[in-house]
């Protein structure tokens, strides 16, 4: 497993001139986990069967997330904004 300081995709992303906002809404950190996965599976060339957000999963959930397929495996990520 490839350590967060070790990712080839983190170091492309140090030189780009990012911050972070202050505060982010569920809905906001869901856009940015949907453009990273995609940014990496782009990158590592790593095969990415669906990526849905809850919403268009029809999931009757009230929390935000995603669902991500890959091969034969779904995995469901939910986000709660905690403060």
């Amino acid at each position: 497993m490839v350590g967060m300081s070790d990712s080839p995709i983190l170091r492309e992303l140090e030189g780009l001139d990012r911050k972070p906002p202050e505060s982010m809404s569920a809905e906001e950190l869901e856009d940015f986990l949907t453009e990273a996965i995609g940014f990496y599976a782009e990158h590592t060339k790593t095969p990415i069967d669906a990526l849905r957000t809850f919403g268009e999963a029809k999931l009757l959930l009230k929390n935000r997330g995603l669902v991500v397929a890959l091969g034969n495996a779904e995995f469901r990520v939910s986000i709660t904004k905690t403060r």
